[in-house]
């Protein structure tokens, strides 16, 4: 049966004749625009191909701006490599959700990589392969840190298949075992410790000399393409803070901020510079305080939960120090 240029077999999954006739047949490229086209047609398969970004850079290579163009051996090599390849049908087995999937990872300054496989009794097999350009400020991350992130992006890219199964990960560096096991990680290694947290899986660790695909996949990754590419939204691999951990952080400051000032004496006479100095702070304060109410607010609209009512203010500011210490300096008015 095909579906969307793929036949659906016994065996797993393969591009569809037609199509790849069409990249058989594909005449040689003669300028950019022939160059984009056979990418793009080629490029519908890459997730069949382990290494295709990478084994395609001669030709793209003539798509930068300022590139003289000139087809010469290493464009000839790439281009028949790919007919080749994709002309031998590779196959991508289904997925057995009896069986453990393993997911592969490794990471470069270049960008990421993933294989997600499995062992059906015939070794493992590939159910689909991933790769991922690095953005400039991911590329300034240390070694240690990108295969971490590696691993969260592709557990987050391959969650449908993860998520509520036991699986093992599969990488080349022994960063992921530490960042299991700190106790007190900082940043954005605590963000995704905690995203790592939602999955049960067990990490080996394979020499990066062994893990071939996997690194092949992030040195020659595929470019983040799209809408959430060209609008400059957050990106894949930004794990997402959870509305309870923000509002716990809201809390925390504004509590900080309560405590300052039920140590501030009520009464009693103070130096001008030091009460303007105190003026200034209060009205920070007061700006910090509406910001969190404000926060807490739409939150609360989010989850269709009423959150305050005009009497409750009432309360809260006849129970808050810092408010009484507004009133009393004339910084606000109930």
């Amino acid at each position: 049966m095909e579906y969307l240029g793929h036949d659906l077999t016994p065996d797993g999954i393969q591009p569809t004749d037609r199509l790849i006739k069409a990249i058989v047949d594909f005449p040689r490229p003669e300028d950019d625009v022939q160059v984009r086209r056979f990418v793009a047609l080629a490029g519908y398969y890459r997730r069949f191909v382990p290494d295709f970004v990478a084994k395609m850079s001669p030709p793209t290579s003539l798509l930068r701006k300022g590139t003289e163009w000139a087809w010469s051996a290493p464009q000839e090599e790439a281009f028949t490599w790919a007919k080749t390849w994709l002309s031998q049908k590779p196959v991508l087995i289904y997925p057995d959700y009896r069986l453990p999937f393993k997911l592969t990872t490794d990471a470069s300054k270049t960008g990421l990589g993933a294989v997600l496989s499995q062992d059906q009794g015939h070794g493992d097999q590939p159910v689909a392969y991933a790769s991922k350009v690095n953005r400039p400020t991911v590329s300034n991350y240390s070694i240690s840190e990108l295969e971490c992130l590696a691993v969260v992006w592709a557990v987050r890219l391959f969650r449908p298949h993860l998520y509520g199964r036991r699986f093992s990960i599969v990488t080349d560096h022994i960063a992921l075992k530490w960042l299991m096991t700190a106790k007190e990680p900082a940043g954005r290694l605590h963000r995704w410790s905690l995203t790592l947290q939602e999955y049960d899986f067990d990490i080996q660790y394979r020499p990066g000399k062994e893990n071939h695909v996997a690194d092949a996949l992030s040195r020659g990754p595929v470019p983040v393409t799209g809408e959430r590419a060209d609008d400059g939204d957050r990106p894949a691999d930004d794990p997402v803070i959870g509305l309870q951990d923000v509002r716990s952080v809201t809390e925390e400051k504004v509590a900080v901020v309560n405590m300052q000032y039920a140590a501030e004496p009520m009464h009693g006479s103070t130096p001008e510079k030091q009460s303007d100095e105190i003026d200034a702070d209060v009205d920070g304060a007061a700006r910090s305080v509406i910001q969190a109410a404000a926060v807490r607010r739409v939150e609360a609209a989010e989850l269709g939960v009423v959150q305050f009512t005009d009497d409750g203010i009432k309360r809260e500011q006849d129970a808050s120090v810092m408010v009484r210490s507004l009133l009393r300096r004339g910084a606000y008015r109930s």
